[in-house]
């Protein structure tokens, strides 16, 4: 079996000249500009393989590639919800006799797509050769973007960056110039404004205007569910919404509310004696309003990432079933929010990992024990493995967790018992926000004496607004880590393993123990070289 690989890469001519307007002089009337479009730059694809291959079209893959990648993936195995090893390699293509000295010069490469696939030649026994598999039976390795050329002098390396590369950037925000009313006032000049998705509790919106008593709670439209000054909620009754905050103060006693796409602002009709905190539900200034925590992460990095929707998987919906869990998140914009950041905020502490595909896509998965009823993907035995090695699980997690505490209904502004509370703030109101977090808890009495210094991880804080489901999750995180778990390095052949991904329950049995008879796991991490012909799984069992 003749194994190849092919990389596909999308470069760029840039534009040559300058753009200039000419008359179109002896074809229509005198000072009629031309009609012909200027074409500023020409994307290109270039195609090269390991070992030869033209497809069925005749298109020829050159066998310059002398090193294809260097791929590893892994879901999270603790409370995080970035995935462990994430990196993509590189590209190395030989230059022989300076034939791709041009292109080097002259393209560019910078940030643009690249593919890679593999396959299997096919054996002719009647004319006794290889023959090339059709572009279509080609699997896909990677998919992501590569960086700029990086020549030698009989060779040229491209670094990889896979799909978590659109993460690394910073979520735009709009900033106060201070200029007065909306726009606010000196004391906020140069500050982000702050942003609410999905449901909060207990924010401090920011104060934007000292004097006409002004706060702004989100950069999209919002709904206020309940306002408090000092924890006390009937001190200031509202006043509705209005078209124009400054049109007009509200009565003493009363709020006001403005709303629309460019934020939500509300208004004081008198100076506050304690501090403000709003219970509340922030859109996306779209308009969508998704309600679980997986749906707005999705609409997030849509929106206010602004990542291209084809690099969200298609199994990755608007509205997700693996995660029917609604909550959300308050940014008050003191601070500037990566990608990777909002990620880990809101799936912290929801066994979900977001990961990046082979065919260059995002897709969240969801990390729980395999379910003894499930059919696996794949059965992996001695005749398949050709090598197996027990790997290190985290300290965390090994010995088994004997508590879980899921934190739920985050609360933004803590506040205790002092001169910042209304006196006749009510006793269930200061229990929930004299905490930064209320638990739901799974424990297991019987790992507590079982082991005698069992794990006890710190309360997990999320983005969840049930009790019910923090108590679901509780649950799952029990099921999976209450309990001596192994971790196994499995190695298989490559025609095996594309079959098998993140996530997939397989069978395994094999000479090591625990393994003698079978048993199911979950794959946690994938490790893929292009110089060998197998694959390392990671296996949790």
């Amino acid at each position: 079996m003749a194994v190849i690989r092919t990389v596909e890469l999308d470069i760029v001519q840039p534009a040559a000249g300058t753009l200039a307007a000419t008359y179109g002089h002896g074809t229509r009337a005198h000072g009629t500009l031309r009609r012909h479009a200027h074409n500023p730059e020409a994307t290109d694809t270039i195609r090269y393989s390991d070992c030869g291959y033209v497809d069925e079209a005749g298109i020829p893959y050159p066998p310059y590639v002398t090193d294809a990648f260097a791929l590893d993936r892994g879901l999270t195995l603790t409370a995080d919800a970035m995935g462990g090893a994430l990196s993509a390699g590189s590209i190395t293509l030989a230059n022989p006799g300076g034939v791709m000295d041009s292109l080097l010069t002259t393209r560019v490469n910078d940030h643009l797509p690249v593919r890679i696939h593999t396959g299997s030649k096919i054996w002719d026994g009647v004319r006794r050769v290889w023959k090339d598999p059709a572009s279509t039976s080609l699997r896909p390795v990677f998919a992501g973007l590569g960086k700029s050329w990086r020549p030698d002098r009989t060779s040229v390396v491209i670094d990889l960056l896979d799909a978590t590369y659109w993460l690394e950037g910073s979520m735009p925000v709009s900033v106060y110039g201070g200029a007065g009313k909306l726009d606010g006032d000196s004391n906020v000049a140069g500050k982000g404004m702050p942003r609410i998705r999905g449901t909060v509790c207990n924010i401090t919106p920011v104060l934007i205007d000292s004097v006409n008593y002004v706060y702004q709670i989100s950069d999209g439209p919002a709904s206020i569910t309940a306002l408090y000054e000092g924890g006390y909620p009937g001190g200031i009754a509202s006043a509705g919404t209005v078209a124009d905050i400054y049109a007009s103060s509200p009565s003493p006693g009363t709020y006001t509310v403005q709303t629309g796409s460019a934020g939500t602002w509300l208004r004081l009709g008198t100076k506050p004696v304690y501090g403000i905190t709003v219970d509340a539900v922030g859109k996306f200034r779209s308009g969508a309003a998704p309600a679980n925590v997986l749906d707005i992460l999705r609409q997030m990095l849509l929106e206010d990432l602004v990542m291209p929707a084809a690099y969200l998987d298609a199994a990755w919906p608007a509205t997700s079933s693996i995660a029917p869990w609604p909550g959300g998140w308050y940014w008050d914009g003191s601070a500037t929010i990566t990608g990777k950041q909002a990620v880990s905020t809101l799936l912290s502490g929801l066994c979900i990992t977001l990961v990046p595909t082979r065919t260059g896509t995002l897709r969240p998965i969801l990390l729980t024990a395999p379910d003894p009823s499930a059919t696996p993907v794949a059965e992996l035995n001695a005749d398949l493995i050709t090598e197996i090695a027990a790997a290190t699980l985290d300290s965390s997690l090994d010995p088994p967790t004997w508590r879980w505490r899921i934190g739920w209904q985050h609360n933004f502004t803590t506040q205790t018992t002092g001169s910042n509370l209304h006196p006749q703030a009510p006793a269930a109101r200061q229990a929930i926000i004299a905490v930064a977090d209320r638990a739901a808890i799974w424990w297991s009495p019987d790992i507590k004496a079982y082991w005698r210094v069992p794990n006890d991880p710190a309360l997990v804080t999320t983005a969840l607004a049930r009790q019910t489901d923090a108590t679901l999750i509780a649950q799952r995180h029990g099921a999976l880590w209450g309990k001596q778990r192994r971790l196994w390095a499995v190695t298989i052949p490559q025609d095996l393993a594309w079959g098998i991904d993140l996530g997939s329950v397989v069978g395994i049995s094999a000479p090591a123990p625990g393994l003698e008879d079978r048993q199911l796991g979950r794959v946690v991490s994938e490790q893929i070289r292009s110089t060998e012909q197998t694959v390392t799984f990671q296996i949790l069992v």
